[in-house]
C-alpha cells in the first residue's frame, strides 16, 4: 500500500496486499476479508498482547487498535477510484466482556452509510467459542482526488 498522500495508488487493495501493510503486520493483524463494505481481521493472540486488568485477557489497547484495523478495512473496500486515503474520525467501543483466547480473535466489520467525505461503520470482536465480547461503532473521513477545478 501506497502513503495516503500518493494519489497514484490502485483501488480497491486487495486483503493480500494490506497483509503486507506496517499498521497490520506490526500488530499481527491478518485481513481475511475485505469486500463490498465488509472485513474479517483475525489476530493469533500472543503474550504481548495479554494484560487487560492484570490478567491473561487481551489488553484494551489491542482491541481499540484492532476495531480501527477492521472497521477501517471495512471503509477500504467502498473506495471508489477518486477516493486517495481515510482518517479515523471517532471509535465508539463497548467492551462487553474480557476476551480470553487462547490462540486467535477474530474482527468483523460493516459500513453502515456512506456519504460524499464520511462512512459510518460497526464491528464486533469475537472470541474462540464465538462470543462477541466488544462492539464498536466508528465514523472515517474520506479524502477525494482534488478536480481540476479546485
Amino acid at each position: 500500500m501506497q502513503h495516503d498522500n500518493d494519489q497514484t495508488q490502485t483501488l480497491p487493495l486487495p486483503p493480500s496486499a494490506a497483509n503486507g501493510y506496517p499498521f497490520y503486520s506490526w500488530a499481527g493483524l491478518r485481513i481475511t476479508e475485505a469486500a463490498n463494505g465488509r472485513s474479517t481481521v483475525e489476530l493469533d493472540v500472543q503474550h504481548h498482547h495479554r494484560g487487560g486488568g492484570g490478567t491473561d485477557a487481551v489488553n484494551g489497547g489491542i482491541v481499540a487498535y484492532m476495531f480501527d484495523g477492521v472497521l477501517g478495512t471495512a471503509v477500504r473496500s467502498v473506495w471508489t477510484d477518486d477516493v486517495v486515503s481515510q482518517v479515523t474520525i471517532t471509535l465508539n467501543i463497548q467492551y462487553l466482556r474480557m476476551i480470553q483466547a487462547k490462540s486467535r480473535i477474530v474482527g468483523h466489520g460493516h459500513v453502515v452509510r456512506q456519504g460524499s467525505s464520511t462512512v459510518f461503520v460497526d464491528g464486533e470482536i469475537l472470541d474462540e467459542s464465538g462470543e462477541v465480547c466488544a462492539k464498536c461503532t466508528g465514523i472515517f473521513k474520506l479524502f477525494r482526488k482534488k478536480s481540476s477545478r479546485e
